[in-house]
């Protein structure tokens, strides 16, 4: 005797949590809040504003071997894009532009998820598109940075 077919999915429905959508749209919105108040000083450093400071080297892996990362330069490239100089943030991090584009377009996704589920209605599901987006980033991460290993500047 077989059992009878049913309609449950094969994936078990989980709650929405509005949790993990308010910790994105925290930290998206954190990072491009920065992005705007820091400053780029003499192509190479990142300025507190009050302080008028610099901040530190960042990249561990550029202070531990000298070289720079596939992420060298995208703290400097969001900041170039917050103020509106193309050209400065494309010359530190080609892969920002892509980023920036992404963490900006989660603060009104974020919204209307959270938006959604404070009405009971289901969370947009974007899974195919979330993972095509991170596989062009890591590629043109990784693509931009062997690049400039062997010399190619822009």
């Amino acid at each position: 005797m077989t059992a009878p077919a049913t309609s449950e999915p094969l994936v078990p429905h989980t709650r929405p949590d509005p949790l993990y959508h308010i910790a994105i749209l925290a930290m998206c919105a954190s990072v491009l809040g920065l992005a705007f108040v820091l400053s780029v000083r003499d192509g190479t450093q990142v300025l507190v504003p009050v302080l008028g400071r610099p901040l530190p080297e960042l990249c561990m892996f550029k202070r531990m071997t000298g070289w720079s990362c596939p992420g060298c330069g995208m703290t400097r490239c969001f900041i170039s894009l917050a103020h509106g100089d193309l050209r400065a943030a494309w010359h530190y991090n080609p892969a920002g532009l892509l980023l920036f584009a992404v963490m900006a377009v989660q603060i009104p996704l974020r919204t209307v998820q959270l938006i959604r589920i404070r009405r009971g209605l289901p969370e947009l599901r974007m899974w195919t598109l979330t993972q095509a987006t991170f596989a062009v980033l890591g590629i043109i991460l990784v693509g931009q940075w062997l690049l400039r290993l062997v010399g190619v500047n822009w």
